[in-house]
């Protein structure tokens, strides 16, 4: 087999997906496999969930693949391989496992020498978005993932950068202050529910139901402006402390991007600062493709 087949596992909340990427092209090479995970079952079920995963990818390619590179959300300790997700309402069952021995010992005891890798699930979305999709020849790019959270993952030279000067801790943005608030709230579904309350009196369960109303409710198209100038006015600071003009934008609310494009795109013209904005156009394998980079 050759040596570039890595499989890319990408751990939600309620899903793990992976499939086998070429990292030479970043191509899928395999029918990608979706399971089913409970979040708040057992550290039992849910790893042996996530093994059955990829040893359904390993069996559908017809053979040995020997490098399998991991997606997960924070908190986690990518280096080691260990949980430390707590107090979110999901996988509280493996907090402090060491995902890395469990899933060598649950899947791997007859495979061999198997090297596993693990990456922040955003930053993941980064680099396959740098290497293989809406970024691809960039030099420096930022990325946001925009849904129930603000994920982001900074790319210098096809190499993710997770410090150093320009660079927030971790290249975490979600937390960085934005008005009253932090950027996890100002650019989350959760902001979008909240004003769209404001401004209609009216609930909606998230970014769609706005999007759906766009056309013929003043208060949805006064909404996807505001976020539109008000993202623009927090990338900026971001994008000039690390040297980029280019964005990758992915998640959930990112699929109304034609709607807050404009106001963005005005407001970051009107500064001055050619900002090339792309939306992902690798979607939902962005980060498979990304996990399975690490090994590049």
């Amino acid at each position: 087999m050759k040596e570039n087949y890595v499989i890319g596992v990408d751990v939600g909340g309620s899903h793990v997906c992976s499939a086998v990427v070429d990292i030479e092209d970043g191509s899928i090479c395999s029918e990608p496999v979706t399971t089913p995970v409970d979040s708040s079952a057992g550290a039992v079920e849910v790893v042996n969930a996530w093994a059955e995963n990829v040893r359904r990818s390993m069996s559908g390619f017809g053979g040995k693949v020997s490098r399998v590179g991991f997606a997960f959300p924070g908190p986690f300790d990518y280096v080691r391989g260990i949980s430390l997700i707590s107090g979110v309402g999901k996988y509280e069952s493996v907090y402090g496992l060491d995902v890395a021995e469990t899933m060598r010992s649950v899947l791997f005891s007859e495979a061999g020498d198997v090297q596993m890798r693990f990456v922040n699930d955003a930053s993941a979305f980064a680099l396959g978005e740098a290497l293989h999709g809406a970024a691809k020849g960039a030099d420096r790019v930022v990325a946001l993932t925009l849904g129930t959270g603000v994920g982001s993952g900074f790319v210098d030279d096809g190499k993710l950068v997770t410090s150093g000067e320009g660079v927030p801790d971790n290249g975490w943005v979600y937390c960085l202050p934005f008005g009253d608030s932090i950027a996890d709230e100002a650019f989350s579904t959760r902001w979008i529910v909240k004003r769209y309350g404001e401004l209609t009196g009216q609930r909606v369960a998230g970014a769609r139901e706005v999007a759906e109303r766009y056309a013929q409710d003043e208060a949805a198209r006064q909404l996807f402006d505001e976020y539109g100038t008000r993202l623009a006015e927090f990338l900026l600071p971001v994008l000039s402390a690390f040297g980029s003009r280019s964005v990758v934008l992915g998640g959930n609310i990112s699929r109304a991007y034609n709607l807050f494009s404009a106001s963005l795109e005005r407001t970051l013209a009107g500064c001055g600062m050619p900002v090339d904005v792309k939306v992902s156009s690798l979607l939902d394998n962005a980060a498979m493709i990304g996990a399975a980079s690490l090994f590049l």
